[in-house]
């Protein structure tokens, strides 16, 4: 039986003690990078003993769905909405639009409803055109955020996309730090920029008054380009020869010790054993080409930066994860671009699902609705109603969750125009063209990565499209399109259907956004509209 939302919430915001709720959004976070799904150490030892113990006392999400770029998957968190009803692109912190409509309700502003103190840390990539589309400006009471889909971790200087054959670091443009309603100057350059944000969490845990739920959201910059690590970090895997894997897999190393010293603080605080831990990825993991090595001592034209000096950086092409066994990663429709590592632990969980493994199909933006279900708020936006806005798409969980029902709510997810997921079945339309049709391999990136990437083998849908029934072919091996006309019909008149509710708004990049940069907030980035 599925109980109704608002009689959910109010069975639950009534029954006990609102929990704290620590939200994190972990970054091209690849399948195979965990210790739950086989990633081990030269050692023998799991690469992340940290998230295996979370995953082991609380529930494992293994049919956790994203979108398979960053942009989209945050701001359907943040909104509420499918991507599709949101956007389904890639948007600059000068994106003109914002990436979220200005006129939608974030989850921040829904739990303050409740009487949450709400914070954010981290990436946030979700739209900076206005104070409005800001963390605060969502309902955040504070943010230590950068705007962009990356920044350097020493410089906090934007990150212009992946170079290729690049032999030096490129000098620093634009810094992208910001604090709650200013650039963040005083921090800029103090340290690795994953240190800065674990000393604000670890600020706003001791600060915070026990009496108030907590709602923290952690959107971590590891595992996404350029990949930076301590030196100390990446000492402990010197024995993988490959650097692109080396650097990305010391990242993930910082973040499992990251995650410890976060939680453990939580317990000493005893807010753990009243908190609702959520774990996901944006995407899956990068499994591009190489394009050259990765780089430790020089900068452009001999000039000198804070991110040189520190190991390691690679800044060419874009790999380092393994999306094993799951076929493709990020930027692509195959399992590996969307189905992404995910959980939920803290005490909230009931002792009955702890140490279980969830199927249900999940979809991230269905944490807007359960975390208001949660909290005992109606998720509901008449504010975006109003202003012609699409309304709320996620479906509360928790009754799957914590055992009231045993199944998801949610059977379809159009992910894209082109690609559907519908309960065990996966359809993509006629005639795509689709890359990174491959699994790597239990070792990935590896000798051959450099001539021979996942992101070089293509296949084409025929004029059917293409159909995987992922229960029984998970790996995505066999399209069965032709031996299945009557599911091929009735995928695609789900689609048709679906397609007809496509929302987008104009993007692209405003210019005014870089001179506010200059003009405004001394070479950060900011908001250059309202203000």
């Amino acid at each position: 039986m599925r109980i109704p939302l608002l009689m959910s919430s109010l069975l639950v915001g009534s029954a006990a003690k609102l929990p704290h709720i620590f939200m994190v959004i972990v970054d091209d976070y690849g399948w195979g990078d965990v210790g739950y799904h086989g990633a081990k150490m030269a050692s023998g030892d799991s690469l992340t003993p940290t998230i295996d113990g979370f995953v082991k006392e609380g529930i494992e999400l293994n049919r956790h769905y994203v979108h398979m770029m960053c942009t989209p998957t945050r701001s359907s968190f943040q909104s509420g909405r499918l991507p599709i009803h949101v956007t389904t692109g890639l948007c600059s912190p000068c994106d003109k639009s914002g990436a979220i409509p200005r006129n939608m309700t974030g989850i921040a502003a829904q739990m303050k409803k409740a009487g949450y103190a709400t914070h954010q840390v981290g990436k946030w990539d979700a739209g900076m055109t206005t104070p409005h589309h800001t963390p605060k400006g969502r309902g955040y009471d504070s943010s230590l955020n950068y705007f962009g889909h990356g920044n350097w971790m020493w410089t906090e200087a934007e990150w212009l996309g992946s170079e290729n054959g690049r032999t030096d670091f490129p000098a620093p443009t634009i810094i992208d730090f910001w604090d709650t309603d200013k650039p963040a100057y005083h921090l800029n350059g103090t340290g690795y920029e994953e240190y800065i944000f674990r000393d604000r969490m670890l600020d706003i845990l001791h600060n915070h008054n026990q009496s108030v739920p907590l709602f923290l959201q952690y959107d971590s910059k590891i595992a996404h380009y350029p990949l930076q690590a301590p030196p100390s970090y990446q000492d402990k895997h010197k024995d993988i020869d490959q650097m692109n894997r080396r650097v990305y897999w010391s990242m993930i190393s910082f973040l499992d010790d990251q995650l410890k010293n976060i939680t453990d603080t939580m317990k000493e605080l005893n807010m753990w054993d009243n908190t609702l831990m959520v774990l996901s990825s944006d995407n899956g993991g990068p499994v591009m080409s190489e394009r050259g090595d990765c780089n430790s001592t020089s900068g452009v034209d001999g000039k000198q930066n804070t991110d040189i000096g520190h190991a390691a950086a690679c800044f060419n092409g874009e790999t380092g994860a393994s999306n094993w066994p799951l076929r493709g990663g990020k930027h692509n429709v195959f399992e590996g671009g969307i189905r992404v590592n995910a959980f939920v632990s803290g005490g909230y969980v009931p002792e009955a699902k702890r140490g279980t493994k969830e199927e249900g199909m999940i979809h991230i933006t269905d944490w807007y609705t359960t975390f208001c279900s949660i909290a005992g708020v109606p998720a509901v936006d008449p504010w975006a109603a109003s202003s012609g806005l699409p309304g709320i798409d996620g479906f509360d969980m928790w009754p799957m969750l914590s055992g009231v029902n045993e199944t998801s709510p949610r059977t379809t997810i159009l992910v894209n125009k082109n690609l559907l997921v519908h309960n065990n079945w996966k359809y993509i339309a006629p005639n795509l063209t689709l890359s990174e049709n491959a699994r790597g391999g239990p070792v990935y990136p590896n000798a051959t990565t450099a001539t021979d990437p996942i992101s070089s083998h293509k296949m084409t849908c025929p004029s059917e499209g293409c159909l995987f029934n992922l229960d029984t072919d998970l790996y995505e091996t066999t399209n069965v399109a032709a031996q299945n006309p009557t599911i091929v019909k009735m995928m695609q008149t789900i689609m048709d259907n679906e397609r007809k509710t496509i929302w987008s708004a104009p993007h692209g990049k405003d210019p005014n956004c870089t001179k506010a940069a200059y003009a405004m907030y001394g070479g950060f980035y900011g908001p250059w509209e309202e203000v």
